[in-house]
């Protein structure tokens, strides 16, 4: 009688409510498009997640649409985000920590290259649409450090390296995704 008394009192999480039936790992794709007060307007980073209980690991490449003539525009990102009250929800609000590298190369009467790297953390939610599409939106806020080489003579425009310079700024980000 103890046995299955102790064997009823193990499997009770099997048949309470509170039980997710969402699946444990999930691959999908993602769209994310940032505005960042130190860059420029819009940035479109399309990436894969990996997604693991509460967890979701996006990794992509970004892609900038509205550059000037002769400017060139590198990026890469990785978000971190995790969801307390998991994503079987039509709405879900998650905390989001943000690592972003930007390569900017100018090309004007005198060449300038810029290497940026960016981490923040802030808040956001998402929006299950339908069946594997989600919706989301997020602010954060956080700091910045970057390096500067400039073929400038004056001493103003001269070559700055990396953490010599640092400051704060806010991101905003928007993305569309597909969980497999």
């Amino acid at each position: 009688m103890k046995n299955i008394l102790l064997s009823l009192l193990f499997l009770i999480p099997l048949f309470v409510s509170a039980q997710h039936k969402e699946p444990i790992r999930k691959f999908g794709f993602v769209l994310n498009s940032g505005f960042n007060g130190e860059l420029y307007p819009i940035r479109l980073v399309p990436g894969v997640t990996y997604t693991k209980g509460k967890n979701k690991i996006e990794l992509g490449t970004g892609f900038h649409p509205y550059l000037k003539q002769k400017q060139r525009l590198v990026s890469g990102e990785m978000n971190y985000k995790y969801f307390p009250n998991g994503m079987a929800n039509k709405l879900n609000m998650y905390l989001v920590g943000r690592f972003s590298y930007v390569n900017n190369k100018r090309d004007t009467y005198f060449p300038t290259t810029y290497n940026y790297l960016f981490l923040n953390g802030g808040y956001g939610f998402e929006i299950n649409a339908f069946t594997g599409v989600y919706l989301g939106t997020n602010v954060s806020a956080g700091g910045f450090t970057y390096s500067k080489n400039s073929e400038n003579p004056y001493l103003s425009y001269s070559k700055n390296k990396m953490f010599d310079n640092s400051g704060l700024n806010l991101a905003f980000q928007f993305n569309i995704g597909y969980r497999l």
